[in-house]
């Protein structure tokens, strides 16, 4: 059986973290230790030992210091402390949604986002998420969205400005121009050419200066595990469906928010090309 990690070794003990989340932001002296960790003087004493017969720190003139060994791992408890917090602020958001849709390296800055709040749909509330997000939309001079699919009411709020760009799916302007077509929309597009263009990306976001929301697909009833953590696409809900969103106005938020959405556009697929070939009758 493999030996405990490094990692594992200092978050089984609450002592031994608190002491390497101390000593890795400068030289700690033993009596500092003993004063500002909850434990007893022998706790402390031990988790010092066991530390040091770890490699993790060792004893400097100004008190005790981490190894590099050390350092990396205070990084590593530190990261996963951060994602085990912001997790906790809303657990059933993150258990009963599909986190996958968000590429790996954004879904590892998750945690920098910081505060935020979860708004859900209730039953004296029942369209409080869509209110919520036009909302959102209505308030912003301009804004970077991203959808998946297309909505009546959040298409008329969209602030028409020169800085407001559009991420859509194929899906969600298939849906749009079939609506142009049965009349139920009076432009074929109203927006600059050049703001809108096609993406990949099943989840819905809003980005202002002042805010970032996005929404996740629900997990789908009586979707089964198939014992290697996948799904067949069939198997995921719809964001249309879901009645929970994510909002954060902390800067960290906002600047996430934009990295991932210029990541998304700099893999964006212009509009007209696809038109042309999808949809040569409106071109007529």
């Amino acid at each position: 059986m493999p030996s405990q990690s490094s990692n594992e070794f200092v978050l089984t003990s609450s002592v031994r973290t608190e002491i390497v989340l101390q000593v890795s932001e400068s030289p700690t002296p033993t009596d500092t230790l003993l004063s500002g960790i909850d434990a007893s003087d022998s706790a402390v004493y031990d988790a010092l030992s066991t530390l040091r017969g770890r490699g993790l720190r060792t004893e400097m003139e100004g008190g005790w210091e981490l190894t590099a060994h050390g350092q990396l791992v205070a990084d590593s408890v530190s990261e996963w402390l951060s994602s085990e917090a912001f997790r906790a602020r809303d657990p059933a958001f993150w258990k009963n949604h599909e986190i996958d849709v968000i590429p790996p390296a954004f879904r590892r800055r998750l945690p920098d986002v910081g505060a935020y709040e979860i708004v859900r749909d209730v039953p004296e509330e029942p369209n409080r998420c869509e209110d919520v997000a036009v909302g959102m939309l209505e308030s912003a001079d301009h804004c970077d969205l991203t959808t998946p699919y297309y909505s009546r009411r959040h298409q008329a709020a969209i602030p028409r400005h020169p800085e407001t760009r559009l991420l859509v799916t194929r899906t969600a302007i298939d849906v749009s121009l079939q609506r142009y077509r049965d009349g139920r929309r009076a432009e074929l597009n109203d927006m600059e050419p050049a703001t809108l263009r096609l993406t990949d990306c099943q989840f819905a976001s809003v980005v202002t200066d002042e805010k970032l929301k996005f929404e996740l697909p629900a997990l789908s009833d009586g979707a089964t595990d198939r014992g290697d953590g996948t799904r067949h696409p069939s198997e995921r809900g719809s964001v249309a469906g879901t009645t929970a969103l994510f909002v954060s106005e902390t800067e960290s938020a906002v600047q996430w928010g934009r990295d991932l959405f210029e990541a998304l556009w700099a893999d964006s697929e212009p509009l007209g090309p696809y038109v042309e070939r999808e949809h040569p009758d409106l071109l007529e």
